[in-house]
């Protein structure tokens, strides 16, 4: 049977509630560009890297004058400071972090973030110190649904993939944590929690509360 050994968590919508303000500085920033972009735009690139955003909103309401690079740094910018200046901390984060360390068990980050948000936002929150690990997909090859990021937070902690549980929101993540041979728990938004596609977890939760006692000691004794 294989223990679990780390817990890696995404950070969007999982760790902070910045979903909504990646979407709010999204239709800001665009809608400056001159893209009619929306709020079901916003809510359909849920999970989706910022460059990808960029490139699909330019092919749907044509190109910006600014480069896809240039518009994905500015647009990145716009949702780091509004986020910063949030600080939208998931119920349940603290207390979660708290009990996976009392479980000796290892915490890392692997998101699609750039590092710069996943270091000051870990960092304003009070919870850097809980983790010995932080990967962002901005700096490796691939970016989800591929499990790059995943791959290189397990190698970070010194833990191998099947070893591992990675904490999901979205179905692009999902299937980047099932890709990397991780054990899957997906803490979906209500209006995505019944999307069909959540049968590929292991486990699919309601809120970060629901990772109580009884669930890690299943996970560390077996998978």
């Amino acid at each position: 049977m294989t223990k679990i050994k780390a817990v890696i968590f995404d950070m969007d919508g999982v760790l902070i509630d910045s979903e909504p303000l990646w979407q709010q500085a999204g239709i800001r920033y665009f809608n400056q560009l001159g893209l009619p972009v929306s709020a079901e735009d916003m809510r359909q690139m849920v999970g989706v890297p910022s460059k990808e955003v960029i490139r699909k909103f330019y092919q749907k309401y044509g190109a910006a004058d600014l480069s896809i690079e240039q518009a994905t740094e500015q647009y990145c910018r716009c949702a780091i400071d509004l986020i910063l200046d949030k600080q939208p901390l998931m119920d349940g984060v603290k207390p979660l972090l708290a009990r996976l360390r009392q479980h000796n068990l290892k915490i890392a980050v692997a998101s699609a973030s750039p590092r710069e948000l996943l270091e000051s936002i870990t960092q304003k929150c009070g919870i850097r110190d809980y983790f010995s690990a932080i990967a962002s997909a901005t700096e490796l090859a691939y970016n989800k649904p591929h499990p790059a990021v995943y791959l290189h937070a397990a190698q970070q902690l010194g833990v191998e993939p099947h070893f591992a549980v990675g904490i999901e929101d979205s179905v692009v993540g999902m299937t980047a944590v099932k890709a990397a041979s991780m054990c899957c728990i997906v803490v979906p938004s209500a209006q995505e929690e019944n999307d069909p596609r959540w049968a590929l977890a292991d486990h699919k939760l309601s809120s970060l509360h629901q990772i109580d006692d009884s669930l890690l000691a299943r996970l560390i004794q077996h998978r």
